[in-house]
């Protein structure tokens, strides 16, 4: 779009910035909670991200899958399993990431790349006005 003025052209702007920030408040909350659950499908992710957040350095880890348990406390509620990872770290010493601090990384991390996503196309979204908002230019012949 072209416009005659430089107040025309930031006022276009701004109506373009209002509009696409409604948008890309729909993106960010179909990305994070759409995209970001279906990243469970992609393997070892949630024990990377769990890794990279509590033993960061680790060499190695090792991963103990226990079995399905009640969450809560009541018999027909529902269940889950267990997991553990154990950190090891080049002296010799290890860290355990119990399944609490499992269960936040993965989940949060999860929710959290499915946000950055989001973001990351709302900011390429408000750069648009822009490209495509400028003023007329004037030629002279």
């Amino acid at each position: 779009m072209k416009l005659n003025t430089a107040k025309e052209v930031w006022i276009a702007r701004l109506i373009a910035w209002v509009v696409i920030g409604a948008i890309s408040c729909g993106i960010i909350f179909a990305t994070t909670f759409m995209l970001g659950p279906t990243l469970f499908a992609v393997p070892d992710l949630n024990n990377k991200l769990a890794v990279a957040i509590y033993c960061p350095g680790a060499e190695s880890n090792s991963t103990q899958e226990g079995a399905s348990v009640p969450t809560t406390s009541d018999s027909s509620g529902t269940y889950g399993h267990t997991v553990e990872i154990t950190c090891t770290f080049a002296d010799g010493s290890t860290k355990v990431i119990r399944n609490e601090q499992f269960a936040l990384a993965s989940i949060g991390g999860m929710f959290g790349i499915g946000g950055l996503c989001g973001v990351g196309l709302s900011g390429v979204l408000m750069l648009a006005p822009f490209v495509f908002i400028r003023r007329k230019k004037e030629f002279q012949s």
